[in-house]
């Protein structure tokens, strides 16, 4: 609103700087309630900050769900250029000779050269391959090598053959390739309706043919098995990844020859899972903290949370067998609550009982970090502990808010009136000072009038 001005020019007085100071003198309530709104959005804040903290404690504790983190064994090879292994869940120690003779490869066809843009015909592509079977319909629109290509890329129900153009120092050629390797998806392609006449011979749509008796494409690689002895037992494979051969073991061949794949325990995955447990939960521990010393100091939530998730690795792991503590396998807090790894009693308890020691950590519900993740996405859901707590402030943010707005509302009325006493004040004082004059000039008028 305007500001009404008295400038005290019949008392002199610095009108202004008497209101203000006056107006300074009024507006402490409102600081007050400025501050308490400050500092409750500051405890909003600092909830937000809470809430992401716990957000990436529940993703690691997710993280730590993951059976494949817990790999108790390691896998070692004799020559990495010829075979290496991959562990899974079954895994167990072994040492084993690997002499593979043949690599598993994919099918590749490839057609004659053809002059760039050049229309090969028209009819019917039907493939075979895989135990799956589609075909693509080439019609004046798309009978280049170009528009074939990219008919069979998009064809419906091909999920086994990619096609591509290659631009050859003799033409532009149609390559065919099987997206699985193995015997069992060889690429087999039949014609019908060449628009020829003829759906066998040599020209048109025919030229694109490879079955018995009409084998009109090049083979570039031949649909071919993985053939290998693990210590002297043959075995094949569709694929050079094979998996099927020993529970929990996938031998990765590279290269034909022999390698030795040696499998052994090794506690370093185990103890760095363990590590990123005790990390993430010192990590959330700190965050708390320093929450407690800055604008939560006084706010109970921290010491709920905190046992909340003290009373998850108080409770006993459900998971049978021999442990049921953190502890119990070296995982503990210190004196100061800074969880530490024994990576001593840790190994011990892997040698005793490496299954159990795993599904602490591992089990779906029975976990500490299962039942860690629980907790903390418990206390950052819309009707948990700290959503009450946020709306709590928001709420006492509005209250105070409104006050504000009615104390400013106060604020002007006051200023208002003090502007006008101090006007009136001025105005009375510039009359008065009227008067003086004048009742001055009439005196001394009379007493001239008496000395004459």
């Amino acid at each position: 609103m305007p500001t009404i001005t008295a400038g005290g020019i019949a008392t002199g007085l610095d009108v202004n700087s008497i209101i203000s100071q006056l107006m300074a003198l009024e507006r402490r309530p409102l600081e007050a309630l400025e501050q308490k709104e400050s500092a409750f959005r500051a405890q909003i804040s600092a909830f937000g900050t809470l809430k992401s903290a716990l957000a990436t404690f529940s993703t690691a504790m997710a993280a730590l769900q993951d059976v494949s983190k817990f790999q108790p064994y390691a896998a070692s090879t004799s020559n990495e250029a010829r075979v290496t292994a991959t562990l899974g869940e079954d895994a167990s120690p072994g040492r084993f000779a690997i002499n593979t003779t043949a690599l598993a490869s994919n099918h590749k066809l490839s057609s004659g050269a053809y002059a760039s843009d050049a229309a090969v015909g028209t009819g019917t592509l039907n493939f075979t391959v895989g135990g799956e079977s589609f075909s693509v319909v080439i019609d004046a629109t798309n009978n280049t090598l170009d528009g074939i290509r990219d008919a069979i890329n998009t064809a419906s129900g091909n999920s086994k053959v990619s096609a591509a153009v290659i631009n050859s120092t003799t033409g532009a050629r149609l390559l065919l390739s099987a997206t699985d390797s193995g015997a069992a998806n060889a690429i087999a392609v039949a014609i019908t309706g060449d628009g020829d006449g003829s759906d066998t011979n040599a020209s048109g749509l025919s030229a694109l043919s490879y079955t018995a008796g009409a084998l009109r494409l090049t083979q570039r690689s031949a649909a071919q098995d993985a053939a290998l002895t693990i210590d002297g037992i043959a075995v094949s494979s569709a694929s050079n990844n094979v998996s099927t051969a020993i529970d929990g073991v996938t031998f990765n061949l590279l290269a034909t020859g022999t390698a030795t794949i040696t499998i052994s325990r090794d506690d370093s995955a185990i103890t760095k899972a363990a590590q990123d447990f005790a990390q993430a939960y010192n990590d959330l521990r700190d965050a708390i903290a320093k929450l407690r010393a800055g604008d939560l100091a006084s706010d109970s939530s921290l010491r709920t949370i905190e046992s909340r998730l003290a009373g998850v690795l108080q409770t006993g792991a459900g998971v049978g067998g021999t442990f049921s503590y953190l502890t119990e396998i070296g995982v503990s807090r210190d004196r100061y609550g800074k969880m530490q790894v024994d990576a001593g009693r840790l190994s011990d308890a892997l040698g005793t009982d490496p299954a159990e020691v795993i599904a602490l950590f591992t089990h779906a519900t029975e976990g500490l970090p299962a039942r860690l993740q629980a907790a903390a996405e418990a206390l950052t859901q819309s009707d948990g502990l700290i959503a009450g707590r946020e709306e709590g402030l928001n709420s006492r943010v509005r209250l105070l808010e409104s006050q504000q707005l009615r104390y400013e509302r106060r604020l002007e009325l006051v200023e208002q009136r003090l502007r006008a006493q101090f006007t009136a004040l001025d105005t009375l004082v510039s009359q008065l000072q009227g008067t003086g004059n004048f009742l001055t000039q009439q005196l001394a008028l009379q007493q001239n009038s008496n000395n004459q």
